[in-house]
């Protein structure tokens, strides 16, 4: 005997064993058993989710030959039942859209409609995929349709609702299949699974549940798949294989990255999963669910049903991700690989879209929360210090630096170089540079190191050095800055030797501040007045300091003062 398929072997043959359609189900077997039933039905919803299926229920209820009357509860014994199951009845006629959307089609069906069931209780048609018909056709079915022989029942199914006519849905029943709940898909391969005697661990099946998306039927060819290659023994590592799922420590590995801000470790799994040859596109998306797997172990109590597809290894796993996050830090990456995933489908070079976004996401915990900014914003007009930032770059714990050349800062202006330098003062020895080392001292030994690469020493030669814990930043002049970029490996390596331990250095450019045009009218010099005396005053100094910016404009308030 052939093989068949398990989406055929397992097709439910009661109303009981429909996956997923609760309402529906509950409606149609109401109607049944109270004789309250219409002549027309139009089931419309995505593949997979037992529309063909359902009408195919339907009309054995409607002609089961063991009662005197339709019946919610076909026995699937009779031959009715039998035959509607193997296709060969001759009262229930299953056809689809797309080979009978002719109106001459049609005309023959009307001509059959006229006579009655050759042993059944009903003449049944079942058309799938109707909205394939043709507009003559719809048109010539509209006065059947409406006024039926009272012995013809109509089954229409549709994966495209929006392309029925109007005339065509006001004269039928309609239903609404949904996508069938992940849970659902998983409870129905779990009894697939058993009753084959197939050994799967409930990880793998949750994960074909998931690659499914919302369709029994489809859920159930990839377990065919799988068995395929594994026989009736599934590994896990199988099912990542086969269905092109991703490993979820990839996952685990690109959250932990942009956790800790970690660029290098994202670009190098990028690089990764280039290799593996990955769908870039499919681990984005897993990226999406993975992130939201996140927030919901941040969010719910440990006995929430929305926790109930994780395991608890896996819950385990991803505690320590949720509590360093907050719920704004999980939203906007999640933001971010949406868009992602939007750009992938159309994406050049997916690599790169990939990549931007990933570094985005890392990047956006240096970000200053909306509600801290708000309120240094209103320290700052009431005239009050201050308070301490709360985050502008990730902290040490979750901050590994492991780029070769890190993102120079800008230029540091007046205000800010006075109170970095005030801050230093107050740190102690601590922000000191090791073994007492003054800075200028540090310069002057990584340019003896480097006498033999005159090239080298060039740009330190106007160049200025600035040594914090673990980080040298030296700025040099703006034209040996892409230079120097060049060589960063290089100014580390000798850093590293003549402090006699391993640090960062971070390259900086010098800018030149433009020379103040000298005033020409009195204007200009009112001007100039009034610019210096903002620059004296205390809130625009933590203005400057707080957003790195410059006085662009002063304009005096000629408005009268109230007496």
């Amino acid at each position: 005997m052939s093989y068949l398929v398990l989406a055929r072997k397992w097709r439910p043959s009661s109303f009981d064993e429909v996956v997923g359609q609760r309402t529906v189900v509950q409606t149609l077997r109401n109607a049944l058993a109270s004789g309250r039933i219409g002549h027309a039905f139009l089931f419309s919803g995505a593949r997979g989710v037992g529309k063909t299926t359902t009408a195919r229920i339907l009309a054995r209820a409607l002609n089961c030959s063991r009662g005197d009357k339709p019946t919610p509860e076909p026995c699937g014994a009779c031959p009715s039942c039998l035959e509607i199951a193997a296709g060969t009845s001759l009262d229930v006629q299953e056809i689809d859209g797309a080979t009978h959307n002719g109106v001459e089609q049609v005309r023959e069906l009307r001509e059959s409609a006229r006579y009655n069931p050759a042993r059944d209780r009903f003449k049944i048609w079942i058309i799938d995929e109707v909205h394939m018909l043709s507009t003559g056709a719809f048109n010539a079915l509209l006065k059947t349709l409406e006024e039926p022989p009272p012995r013809v029942k109509f089954i229409f199914a549709t994966t495209e609702y929006h392309k029925i006519p109007d005339t065509i849905l006001s004269r039928c029943q309609q239903y609404d299949f949904r996508l069938i709940p992940t849970k659902d898909i998983a409870a129905h391969l779990r009894n697939v699974a058993n009753g084959e005697s197939i050994r799967i661990s409930d990880d793998a099946i949750g994960r074909i549940a998931r690659a499914a998306e919302g369709s029994a039927r489809d859920a159930l060819s990839l377990l065919d798949q799988v068995l395929s290659f594994s026989d009736n023994e599934v590994r896990d590592e199988d099912i990542q294989a086969l269905l092109g799922l991703i490993d979820r420590e990839l996952l685990l590995r690109a959250s932990r990255a942009i956790v800790a801000s970690d660029t290098l470790a994202l670009l190098e799994l990028v690089e990764d999963l280039s290799d593996y040859g990955v769908d870039l596109r499919n681990f984005a998306r897993e990226l999406l669910l993975h992130l939201r797997e996140i927030l919901l172990v941040k969010l719910a109590p440990e006995n929430s049903r929305l926790l109930a597809q994780l395991g608890g290894d896996e819950r385990e796993r991803l505690l320590p991700l949720a509590a360093e996050l907050s719920e704004e830090d999980v939203l906007r990456f999640i933001d971010v690989m949406v868009r992602a995933e939007s750009e992938l489908r159309w994406a050049q070079d997916p690599r790169v879209t990939l990549e931007l976004a990933l570094l985005k996401a890392a990047q956006l915990r240096r970000l200053m929360p909306l509600a801290e900014l708000t309120k240094r914003l209103a320290a700052l007009e009431g005239g009050e210090a201050l308070p301490p930032a709360a985050r502008t770059t990730p902290t040490e714990r979750t901050t590994t630096v492991r780029s070769r050349v890190a993102a120079p800062e800008r230029a540091a202006s007046p205000q800010r170089a006075r109170r970095k330098t005030e801050a230093e003062e107050a740190d102690g020895p601590a922000a000191a540079p090791a073994a007492s080392q003054g800075e200028g001292e540090i310069l002057e030994q990584i340019m003896a190191l480097a006498a033999s690469r005159p090239s080298l020493v060039q740009p330190l030669r106007t160049a200025t050095a600035r040594l914090t814990k673990n980080e040298l930043v030296l700025t040099v002049a703006s034209d040996f800055r892409a230079f120097a970029e060049m060589h960063a490996d290089e100014y580390r390596d000798l850093a590293k030797q003549a402090l006699g331990r391993a640090v960062t250095v971070k390259l900086d450019a010098a800018q030149e501040e433009e020379p103040p045009a000298a005033p020409s009218s009195p204007e200009d010099v009112r001007r100039q007045e009034l610019m210096e005396r903002a620059r004296q005053e205390p809130a625009v100094q933590q203005a400057l300091e707080m957003f790195d910016g410059r006085i662009a404009d002063v304009r005096e308030d000629r408005a009268p003062k109230k007496r």
